[in-house]
């Protein structure tokens, strides 16, 4: 092989190996590091539920919809699930003295994750639409496609809980 192939091929492992490295999760060096990790992810889940709780009533007729609240509420859930996969850049797996929902699989399906995350921003960007649209229907349709984007994620990467 000439050295032009060589430094061609080299250069190329190199390229994979850095892209690579940005995508894999780095493991928590310590319990107090596994700590921090997830009270920041925690942070964000409770975000995009303190946002979507209101939404919920809506859901279930308990409270009137307010296509006002629900635009505002779902551009900020769809920005935050763009976050959520950051969140999960540190492996805390190990640790099993933390306290999280979180299940192993999260760490062993990164691309399947990351795409129900992206699903989850979808479908808050689609009930923005359909908020600012004001048609009752589409707004119900839409809620109901956020919740079970939630529910697809929880269902696979979040421990039941009571």
């Amino acid at each position: 092989m000439s050295r032009g192939k060589q430094f061609g091929m080299v250069a190329a492992l190199a390229g994979l190996a850095a892209f690579a490295g940005v995508h894999a999760a780095t493991v928590a060096g310590s319990e107090a590091d596994a700590g921090k990790a997830i009270e920041a992810r925690q942070a964000v889940f409770k975000q995009i539920k303190d946002l979507w709780d209101p939404l919920t009533k809506m859901l279930t007729h308990k409270t009137p919809v307010d296509p006002a609240l629900i635009a505002t509420n779902a551009a900020k859930i769809q920005e935050l699930a763009g976050r959520i996969p950051a969140q999960f850049t540190v492996d805390t797996r190990n640790f099993k003295g933390t306290k999280t929902n979180a299940l192993d699989g999260i760490w062993g399906s990164e691309a399947d994750f990351k795409a129900k995350a992206d699903a989850l921003g979808t479908a808050a960007g689609e009930l923005v639409t359909a908020a600012k649209g004001g048609d009752t229907g589409t707004i119900q349709k839409s809620l109901i496609a956020v919740g079970k984007s939630c529910g697809s994620c929880h269902d696979s990467y979040r421990a039941k809980v009571d």
